[in-house]
Protein backbone atom coordinates (compact mmCIF):
# COMPACT_ATOMS: atom_id res chain seq x y z
CA UNK A 1 0.00 0.00 0.00
CA UNK A 2 1.30 3.66 -1.04
CA UNK A 3 1.90 6.11 1.19
CA UNK A 4 -1.24 7.45 3.15
CA UNK A 5 -2.54 11.12 3.20
CA UNK A 6 -0.49 12.11 6.47
CA UNK A 7 2.66 10.43 4.84
CA UNK A 8 2.06 12.22 1.82
CA UNK A 9 1.49 15.82 3.73
CA UNK A 10 4.66 15.32 5.50
CA UNK A 11 6.55 14.08 1.93
CA UNK A 12 4.95 17.56 0.78
CA UNK A 13 6.37 19.61 3.64
CA UNK A 14 10.14 18.64 3.39
CA UNK A 15 10.17 17.45 -0.22
CA UNK A 16 8.30 19.99 -2.10
CA UNK A 17 9.51 22.69 0.22
CA UNK A 18 13.54 21.95 -0.37
CA UNK A 19 12.28 21.96 -3.83
CA UNK A 20 10.34 25.43 -3.49
CA UNK A 21 13.46 26.95 -1.64
CA UNK A 22 16.53 25.36 -3.74
CA UNK A 23 15.46 27.66 -6.86
CA UNK A 24 15.81 31.02 -6.52
CA UNK A 25 12.52 33.25 -7.90
CA UNK A 26 14.76 35.03 -10.87
CA UNK A 27 15.93 31.59 -11.90
CA UNK A 28 12.57 29.98 -12.30
CA UNK A 29 12.42 30.85 -15.63
CA UNK A 30 15.15 28.51 -16.86
CA UNK A 31 15.18 25.72 -14.25
CA UNK A 32 12.21 24.08 -12.20
CA UNK A 33 12.86 21.57 -9.79
CA UNK A 34 10.18 19.32 -8.20
CA UNK A 35 9.43 15.80 -7.01
CA UNK A 36 6.77 12.84 -7.85
CA UNK A 37 6.00 10.11 -5.91
CA UNK A 38 5.38 6.84 -6.76
CA UNK A 39 4.60 3.76 -4.90
CA UNK A 40 7.14 3.58 -1.96
CA UNK A 41 9.50 5.81 -4.17
CA UNK A 42 10.11 9.77 -4.10
CA UNK A 43 11.93 11.36 -7.46
CA UNK A 44 13.47 14.46 -7.21
CA UNK A 45 13.88 16.17 -10.70
CA UNK A 46 14.86 19.08 -12.22
CA UNK A 47 14.01 20.37 -15.40
CA UNK A 48 15.18 23.36 -18.00
CA UNK A 49 14.07 24.50 -21.02
CA UNK A 50 15.36 22.37 -24.34
CA UNK A 51 18.24 23.80 -26.11
CA UNK A 52 16.88 23.26 -29.35
CA UNK A 53 14.71 26.45 -28.93
CA UNK A 54 11.71 24.55 -28.94
CA UNK A 55 9.04 25.56 -25.93
CA UNK A 56 9.79 21.50 -24.13
CA UNK A 57 11.47 21.04 -20.79
CA UNK A 58 13.82 18.62 -20.11
CA UNK A 59 13.55 16.57 -17.36
CA UNK A 60 16.52 15.48 -15.67
CA UNK A 61 16.53 13.18 -12.38
CA UNK A 62 18.61 14.38 -9.25
CA UNK A 63 17.59 11.84 -6.33
CA UNK A 64 15.52 8.85 -5.34
CA UNK A 65 14.10 8.06 -1.87
CA UNK A 66 12.79 4.72 -1.04
CA UNK A 67 10.89 4.26 1.76
CA UNK A 68 10.66 0.51 3.44
CA UNK A 69 7.59 0.12 5.07
CA UNK A 70 9.22 -2.95 6.77
CA UNK A 71 11.37 -1.26 8.51
CA UNK A 72 10.44 2.13 8.10
CA UNK A 73 13.62 3.54 7.21
CA UNK A 74 14.39 5.81 4.09
CA UNK A 75 17.13 4.89 1.42
CA UNK A 76 18.46 7.22 -0.56
CA UNK A 77 19.57 6.69 -4.57
CA UNK A 78 21.40 9.16 -6.92
CA UNK A 79 22.17 8.67 -10.89
CA UNK A 80 24.83 7.67 -12.82
CA UNK A 81 25.48 9.32 -16.02
CA UNK A 82 24.94 5.52 -17.22
CA UNK A 83 20.98 5.93 -16.14
CA UNK A 84 21.22 3.27 -13.46
CA UNK A 85 20.30 4.40 -9.84
CA UNK A 86 22.79 3.65 -6.72
CA UNK A 87 22.81 3.75 -3.41
CA UNK A 88 24.36 7.15 -1.91
CA UNK A 89 27.82 6.62 -0.80
CA UNK A 90 28.52 6.23 2.54
CA UNK A 91 25.01 6.73 3.84
CA UNK A 92 22.85 4.06 6.01
CA UNK A 93 18.98 3.69 5.64
CA UNK A 94 17.33 6.56 8.32
CA UNK A 95 13.74 7.24 9.44
CA UNK A 96 14.89 10.84 9.26
CA UNK A 97 13.58 12.14 5.57
CA UNK A 98 14.66 15.82 6.44
CA UNK A 99 18.14 14.48 7.30
CA UNK A 100 17.96 12.92 3.28
CA UNK A 101 17.11 16.29 2.41
CA UNK A 102 20.20 17.84 4.27
CA UNK A 103 22.61 15.50 2.43
CA UNK A 104 20.93 16.21 -1.06
CA UNK A 105 21.40 19.99 -0.53
CA UNK A 106 24.89 19.56 1.02
CA UNK A 107 25.63 16.91 -1.62
CA UNK A 108 29.40 16.26 -0.30
CA UNK A 109 30.38 14.07 -2.83
CA UNK A 110 29.12 16.39 -5.51
CA UNK A 111 26.59 13.51 -7.27
CA UNK A 112 23.26 15.20 -7.34
CA UNK A 113 24.28 18.63 -8.38
CA UNK A 114 27.63 18.38 -10.28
Amino acid sequence: MPFNDIEKQRIKKIVGGFCRKKIPDHLRSQVKLFYEVNGFYVKIIESRPSSNGSHLWIDTPIARLHYDPRTLEWQQYWMRASGRWHKYPGFDATNNLMSLIDTIAEDPFCVFWG
